[in-house]
């Protein structure tokens, strides 16, 4: 068996530990999409954490388009919100819009005219817009009220409303999800969040472009989505500092190795997992050191990060 070949089933046990066994079980994902103004972020974030923090037989994460988004569209790709619809729509079970701005008004209408998203939208708006003979009640609203399994809340927007907020969008989000699976798998950031930190720590450090080349080769079909996601959670942990990039080489810090072994997991849980990235690691180490350390790369790296850098 070649080095790639050794490296890419290296990756492919990754993957079984992150993706394929592993699953959501009870827990309810949600989009949570609002405002992007001052006071609407802080009630959309208040309204995250009310619902993270409730209390039942259900686990709830919330998530937030911008947090994985914003890079891909800001960045050398150019890639623009829309076209990220169908990654989001597999990424989790229901996607909530706190209808208060005109951004939210072009979601309501991007989202659902989109085949899968407006199957699973929770709408939030304010009650004394419940009878308003507008174009969003006339249009939107009434199509996904009358044609899909969406749900439409009229409640009141305000800091002193947050319990009745949080535990209405809960309640909705539950009732979708019992129609609606997310992808478990590489096209979706939110899963493979935890398999790239996997995949960084064990090849550490490892360069970006042969990271991406080397989840790429697990699904060649996909790998366009594929490539798309990673740039989308690379770059995700790059901001929340659970990754180091120094331009040239991607590194696990503290804060990431911490979220890898330790977050909601029991004790013995944290031991097996312990063990097996140590299990990975010492087989990726070999293979690097028996290669004279980085040649273990040459063939996966782009053109735009010339090897002979690499020392």
């Amino acid at each position: 068996m070649s080095v790639k070949s050794e490296t890419i089933k290296l990756v492919g046990e990754l993957e079984d530990e992150f993706l394929k066994k592993s699953g959501t079980g009870s827990q309810v994902s949600i989009f949570l999409c609002g405002g992007a103004g001052k006071h609407e972020e802080e009630l959309r974030k208040a309204i995250g954490t009310r619902i993270v923090d409730l209390t039942s037989k259900y686990a709830y994460a919330v998530h937030y388009p911008e947090d994985f988004f914003i890079e891909l569209m800001l960045g050398h790709q150019k890639h623009d919100l829309l076209s990220l619809e169908n990654i989001l729509a597999n990424s989790v079970h229901a996607v909530a819009i706190i209808l208060h701005s005109p951004g939210t008004f072009a979601e309501l209408g991007a989202f659902s005219n989109h085949p899968a998203l407006s199957q699973k939208l929770i709408i939030v708006t304010d009650p004394k817009y419940r009878n308003h003979r507008s174009f969003i009640n006339l249009g939107p609203i009434r199509f996904l009220q009358t044609k899909t399994r969406s749900k439409i809340l009229h409640i009141q927007l305000n800091q002193g409303n947050l319990d009745n907020l949080a535990t209405s969008i809960a309640e909705a989000a539950r009732e979708i999800a019992k129609t609606s699976s997310p992808r478990h798998d590489l096209t979706n950031p939110l899963a493979a969040y935890q398999f790239f930190l996997a995949v960084i720590n064990v090849f550490d450090p490892i360069p970006k472009s042969a990271l991406i080349n080397l989840v790429d080769s697990l699904r060649p079909s996909d790998g366009k989505l594929i490539r798309t996601v990673g740039e989308t959670v690379v770059n995700s942990l790059i901001n929340e500092r659970k990754v180091f990039y120094n331009g040239i080489d991607l590194s696990i810090t503290s804060e990431g190795r911490n979220e890898l072994l330790l977050s909601g997991r029991t004790k013995r849980r944290i031991n097996e997992r312990s063990w097996f990235l140590t299990k990975i690691r010492l087989q990726a180490l070999n293979q690097c050191l028996r290669k004279y350390h980085r040649s273990i790369w040459e063939g996966q790296l782009s053109l735009a990060e010339p090897v002979e850098r690499r020392v």
